[in-house]
Parts: C-alpha cells; structure tokens; sequence
C-alpha cells in the first residue's frame, strides 16, 4: 500500500496525462488500496469524503471510480445501493467492473495509549460492524464514533472531532498503513475483524458507458451485468417469478431498497446476473442483456441497465 505515495505526489505534467480516478479518502483507506491494486499508476488518484461525493463527482475531468459494494461480514453498503437508485446511475455513470480486498482490520492509538484509555472508538460503520466481537470482548463500555472512512478515523486521533473526544482516550479501527501516513499512530491490535475471512468487494465505476477503463491488473471474472428494476404500483403486490421468466438470464445476486418515489413501500431492486460459462463474447452479453431488459419492460417493468462487465 506504500507504494500508493508516489503515485499521488506524481508531477502536474504527469497528472494531467493520466485519467482521475475517485476514490473515498483520505490516502490510506481501503478503498485506496482497492483502487491501487487494479489501477497502479495508470490513473491519478483523487481523494473525497465521502461514497456520495466519489459517485456524485464523476464527470469527464473525473471519469473514474471506486466504491464499496458489499463486504462478506456486514453486507451490502447501503449508501452505495441509494446512490444506484438515482436517476443518473445508468445514465451518465456506469458499472465497469469490480475488484476484491482482503480487510484486515486493526486497532491504532496515539503513542502509549493502552487499551484500558480507551473510551471512544473511531471508524467507518461498516468497520464498527464488522469487528463487533473484539469491540464487545476488549471495549465493551467504549462508545461507537461513526466516520466517513478508516483513514478520517485515524486521522480523527491527531485532530481530534471536538473537545469532548480526548485523542489519548480514543482509538480507530483502520489498517496499519496509516500509522506511515501519519506519524504518531501506533498499532495496538491487528486482525481484529470478526471471522477469519473478510472480504470487501468494490464496483469500479465511470462517467459514460464508453470511457476506456485504464486498468493497470485486469481483473478476470464471469460476465455480469447489473439491472436496476422498479415494478408499477405497490411493490408487496407484484409477482416476481414474472419478472424472472421475462428475464431468462441467471441471477447471482438480488438487493432491494426503497424507491424515490411518492408511493410508500415502494421498493427498486438490483439484480446482478451473469453470463454461463463465460464464453459469450463482449458483443453477445450485451445484446443479450437488453434484449432482456427490452422483455421485462414489455411486461410493464420499468428496468434500466446499470452497467456491464
């Protein structure tokens, strides 16, 4: 993950030859690493705050990005999921691809902190999460401090959120590349997360469906596309198995959120489905995947593709 460094300290002639790529910071979080291991130095790094702002700022200056999409443990990111209900998702950005990353999580504390200081534990959600057991077991009485990423966490224990968190009595739960981002940290606890396989899975994403993704490590997986689909009226009442039928392509996986619309218990869902085999060509699971959404749409549901890969 060191090797991230340069790559963001690169010179502005050789930034502006290479394509942005969003991801959510600060330098040091997971989605970093992820991004780095496809990407390498074939894209300049940006970093932002939040998922919301890595998706909301694709544009053709940033046409790049990478988002959390599920992790083994804790699920589906749902902030992903509310941005895919948007308008724009299939639109103007696209689903291109996706990429796996080990998590190991580890506990990191200003210098000298023992675990007996501990009062406040700071992370991203989905980290709290995922190391329940170790929170339950070692910071029973500790508070829970939710953070726009693991990076912002540890950084949160060098500037400090507000007076009423005291940096020797807290503690982030993020991976030890940041104790060489930001000199002060120390590790107290590493492989802290619950079970002994985590896994986070992130979609690389664009702006255009076209954009030509730079990828440095090209990740080889079955054929996928991703559909969102809204059924008419109230969705409680709506026979899936309808929809299954008109889509006749094999699914792997199936979320559901709310919908934006006015109707209450209104739901849209994502249905990721894949190519069998694998053999199909680039040009054939395309055509095979609209003109599956050609058929749910004749049976009256609204459907939009996602993205493709």
């Amino acid at each position: 993950m060191s090797n991230t460094l340069p790559a963001l300290a690169s010179s502005s002639e050789e930034v502006q030859e290479l394509p942005a790529l969003n991801f959510l910071g600060p330098p040091g979080t997971y989605s970093h690493q992820a991004a780095f291991d496809v990407f390498g130095d074939s894209v300049h790094y940006v970093a932002k705050q939040t998922i919301t702002s890595v998706f909301e700022s694709l544009s053709p200056q940033l046409p790049f990005g990478i988002i959390p999409q599920e992790n083994s443990t804790n699920g589906s990111v749902i902030e992903t999921y509310n941005l895919l209900r948007c308008e724009s998702a299939g639109r103007d950005s696209f689903v291109r691809g996706e990429t796996n990353l080990s998590i190991n999580h580890s506990l990191v504390v200003r210098k000298n902190v023992k675990i007996e200081d501990i009062e406040h534990v700071f992370s991203h959600e989905q980290a709290l999460g995922q190391c329940k057991a170790f929170l339950k077991g070692h910071l029973p009485r500790a508070s829970l401090v939710p953070t726009d990423s693991t990076a912002s966490a540890a950084r949160a224990l060098l500037n400090a959120p507000s007076e009423s968190f005291d940096p020797f009595k807290s503690a982030a739960i993020c991976s030890t590349v940041v104790t060489s981002l930001f000199p002060g940290l120390e590790v107290l606890h590493t492989g802290i997360q619950d079970g002994e396989s985590n896994m986070t899975r992130f979609y690389i994403v664009s702006y255009g469906a076209d954009a030509r993704v730079p990828w440095q490590t090209p990740r080889i997986y079955q054929k996928r596309a991703l559909i969102r689909l809204l059924p008419d009226g109230d969705s409680l009442a709506w026979d899936f198995s309808r929809a299954i039928k008109a889509l006749n392509i094999p699914i792997s996986r199936i979320d559901r959120r709310p919908s934006l619309s006015s109707t209450t218990f209104h739901d849209v869902y994502f249905l990721e489905v894949f190519a069998e085999g694998g053999e199909e060509s680039d040009v054939t699971w395309f055509d095979r995947v609209n003109q599956a959404v050609e058929r749910l749409r004749q049976e009256g549901l609204e459907s939009t593709v996602l993205g493709m890969w």
